[in-house]
């Protein structure tokens, strides 16, 4: 039986705006107004999975209320 890989941890801001079928500027505005947590390293930005998660709930939060 050959092992699952791993979810990747780290996106980068083209993964997110492909998950979420968004531009990569939708993107970076979630970032900019604070909305969006990331991960800097270096000079690369990353978001992690569980953040983009609970970005998730927190958009399907808003659209019930």
């Amino acid at each position: 039986m050959t092992p699952q890989p791993q979810p990747t941890l780290l996106l980068n801001l083209n993964e997110v705006a492909a998950q979420l079928r968004w531009t990569r500027r939708s993107v970076e505005r979630q970032i900019a107004g604070r909305r969006l947590r990331v991960v800097h390293l270096g000079r690369s930005v990353r978001v992690e999975r569980v953040e983009l998660d609970r970005f998730i709930s927190s958009l399907r939060d808003a659209d019930a209320g």
